[in-house]
């Protein structure tokens, strides 16, 4: 145990010695340390330490059995080298309702200050719900009141869709498993212009099971920003101070039905509606200097994205023999029905209008069979994958001369994007002898995507064949101790908004564009890992190296005295580090979880005969204090901070932030009371810098991230067992879709 601790605390130190969170995080562990062996010396022979599973679970569950409490307690977060999985309902910070904010506790995982996700620093990331593709491009329009686990999946196997150089986010949502009708009730509050509520009924009977929930929210946030850029080559400046009131409501509704046709038929239908609504209403003040001479221009945008979200699968599954062999297909569809008036204004006045449509599409099928081989287990499939997006884009410009509006050909576009992706994989996995265990799985995937407008006359298309292998070993040395090896090559094909070649205006001097001519960014990657479990203190450690060819970025360059930014294929991207987990939960009253993750990336591209490049290490760490005084109390402290990001053009400030919370449960009512303060020193902001060869940019910003959420929730359920004792059928299937 004591060799252990030190090999941890020099990772630590070696990875994070130039920053500050490097000591704070070794001397908890040093803490931790001198806690667990004061707590074994004063046990001594009296008895063993508690099952450290159910000692780390800061979240309890209460079910009555005619007049019995059984509790149950669910981890957080547990660590493998293949994934890392994150159970929302034992953090505190799911009260703000957002998915994001319960991503923030896995180390491998950053967020931009506009949501976006990364994992180990690549933000090519596929984002799976129930095992399908979404057509959400946030996250933060998934409940967290709904969702039963978030897998960070960072080493995927031959199962999952090639697509995602970054990993895999895969989001599985709550189901009724037991024999009875439960429901669940709850609203949250954060002081102030913040809310959201859920309510969720599920009823378990027979051949039946059914699951219908509603969840709701509401945001009105405030977002203050402040640039300046300096363009080399003419020397022409901007100043711009910038202030952003965005509302946000949002409406899910989820149905899951699970119906057993037969002991060995399972037939299971999922429907999610959603109706989000953003209006960003955004104020540019503008100091520019160009040639020598200065200029102030006030602008306005008021621009509000309305959007009908439509997701359904189904899938029926057939059990030939127990834990033996199976057959399922399912078929799937997600449906986005998109509308975006935006209204520009100068000095008062309404200068430019427009008016968008967008209409993306995934449609899935998918056939499944699995099989006992020998010694192991054979899996193997098929899939078809078609997506499509739709865009109707006009901009109006007015005109003073005839004091109407014309349509600005320049700006306005329609565009049609198809994307055909055939695919078919072979997975074996065995256990080879007592201590190795062997996955080996085969990929093989076609696209075909094409792009077409009438404006241009635009006819695209391209074709990609990708294959992808993966290998994953596991060695048990002895029961604590396991060493991992995972290989793996991963695709991330350009996305719609990527490819759209029609022109953004953010201001009079930058515009925004893709690049039709795109092509899919390819990765090797490597993992290496190794896992200690012992009664008090488990370890999780990675070293990891992915290396991306053809890496889509997104560039900037000067065009007449206009900044555009585009995107382009780059010709290197290197990302290496280590990762290391701990957990300690020697004391029945105290939990202390730890996350480090530090690497390297070296990025380099060339774009209008310009040389981009951008290196540096990058520490992602955090770290989480809970406490458990009384009985069904919880207090939660958790801090998190992120040094400098390096992207080809431009580098991030550290982030660093604290959330403060606690819980308390009342099980025989059913009743549980929570209390957070997010941001508790108000230091979380999204602040970057840029120094190339085509200009100069510091780009500051900050929301409301400081907020109190005071929340409550009501389980109530009966509970009716058949035959007095008689558990409920369990589900022998080999394996179920979506793990």
């Amino acid at each position: 145990m004591k060799e252990l601790l030190l090999v941890c605390i020099g990772n630590f130190l070696k990875g994070g010695a130039r920053y500050l969170r490097g000591t704070i995080l070794s001397l908890l562990l040093v803490l931790a340390y001198t806690a667990s062996y004061a707590q074994q010396a004063g046990t001594g022979a009296k008895g063993k330490v508690a099952d450290p599973d159910s000692l780390a679970a800061w979240y309890e569950k209460t079910l009555q059995l005619s007049g019995i409490t059984v509790t149950g307690r669910a981890a957080d977060k547990k660590v493998t080298v293949e994934k890392t999985s994150i159970n929302p309902s034992a953090s505190v910070t799911a009260a703000t309702g957002s998915v994001l904010e319960v991503l923030r506790s896995s180390s491998a995982v950053t967020v931009d200050g506009s949501g976006q996700v990364s994992i180990r620093g690549n933000g090519n990331v596929l984002i799976l719900v129930d095992g399908v593709p979404t057509t959400l491009d946030g996250l933060g329009s998934i409940p967290a009141a709904n969702v039963q686990s978030i897998d960070i999946v960072t080493s995927p196997d031959a199962k999952y869709d090639a697509e995602g150089t970054g990993g895999i986010i895969s989001i599985t949502s709550k189901k009724q498993t037991q024999e009875a009708f439960t429901a669940m009730v709850s609203a949250n509050y954060g002081f102030n212009n913040f809310m959201n509520g859920n309510v969720a009924m599920s009823y378990n009977v027979g051949r039946w099971g059914v699951r219908l929930n509603y969840n709701g929210r509401y945001e009105k946030d405030k977002i203050e920003s402040e640039l300046h850029r300096q363009i080399l080559q003419s020397g022409n400046t901007l100043d711009q101070l910038i202030d952003a009131d965005k509302k946000t409501t949002l409406h899910n509704i989820g149905l899951n039905v699970n119906y057993k046709l037969t002991k060995r038929d399972i037939l299971t239908l999922d429907l999610k509606a959603g109706f989000p609504r953003m209006n960003n209403l955004q104020t540019m003040h503008n100091h520019y200097m160009t040639a020598g001479t200065a200029s102030e221009k006030v602008r306005q945008t008021d621009i509000t994205f309305n959007r009908e979200m439509l997701e359904g699968s189904l899938t029926y599954k057939h059990v030939f023999e127990p834990n033996k062999r199976e057959v399922s297909t399912s078929a799937s569809l997600s449906a986005i029905n998109g509308h975006r008036p935006s209204y520009y204004y100068e000095a008062n006045k309404m200068v430019q209008r427009s008016e968008s449509g967008g209409h993306p599409r995934i449609a899935t099928w998918q056939l499944d069979y699995i099989t006992m081989l020998g010694k192991g287990k054979l899996e193997t499939g098929v899939k078809m994958t078609y997506r499509q997006n739709n865009i109707d884009h006009k901009m109006y410009e007015w005109n003073e001369a005839t004091s109407d509006w014309q349509l600005s050909i320049p700006l306005s576009n329609d565009l049609r994007h198809r994307e055909y992706i055939p695919a078919a994989y072979i997975m074996y996995s065995s256990k080879l002898s007592q201590q190795l265990t062997m996955n080996a799985g085969l990929r093989f995937e076609y696209s075909r995507t094409t792009l077409r407008n009438d404006k241009d006359a635009l006819d695209e298309a391209s074709n990609c064949y990708f294959v992808s292998p993966n290998l994953m070993l596991n060695y048990r040395i002895s029961d604590p101790w396991q060493f991992s090896l995972g290989l793996s090559r991963r695709i991330s094909r350009p996305t719609y908004p990527q490819l759209n070649p029609y022109i953004n205006l953010i201001d009079n001097n930058t515009y925004e564009t893709g690049n039709v001519h795109l092509k899919p960014e390819k990765a090797n990657k490597l993992d290496i890992g190794y896992s200690y479990a012992g009664q008090s203190l488990k370890v999780n450690g990675n070293a990891y190296l992915n290396y991306t060819q053809d890496y889509i970025n997104q560039i900037a360059y000067i065009d007449q005295n206009v900044l555009v930014m585009t995107y382009i294929n780059g010709e290197q991207y290197l990302n290496s580090g280590v990762e290391h987990n701990i957990r300690w939960s020697a004391l029945r009253w105290l939990g202390v979880d730890v996350g480090c993750n530090v690497f390297y990336t070296k990025s380099r591209g060339t774009s209008q005969g310009v040389t981009f490049r951008n290196e540096g290490w990058t520490s992602n760490s955090n770290a989480s204090l809970n406490i458990m005084p009384m009985k069904g109390m919880t207090i939660q402290a958790q801090y998190f901070v992120t040094t400098p990001q390096y992207f080809p053009q431009f580098t991030t400030k550290t982030i660093h932030y604290c959330n403060l919370g606690i819980r308390q449960q009342l099980p025989k009512k059913g009743l549980t009371f929570s209390a957070l303060l997010t941001d508790v020193f108000n230091t979380r902001r999204w602040d970057i810098s840029s120094d190339n060869p085509v200009y100069t940019l510091v780009n500051n910003s900050k929301n409301r991230s400081r907020i109190f959420w005071l929340g409550i929730s009501w389980n109530f359920h009966s509970y009716k067992p058949v035959g007095g004792q008689k558990k409920q059928e369990e589900d022998r299937s080999v394996i179920k879709l979506g793990e």
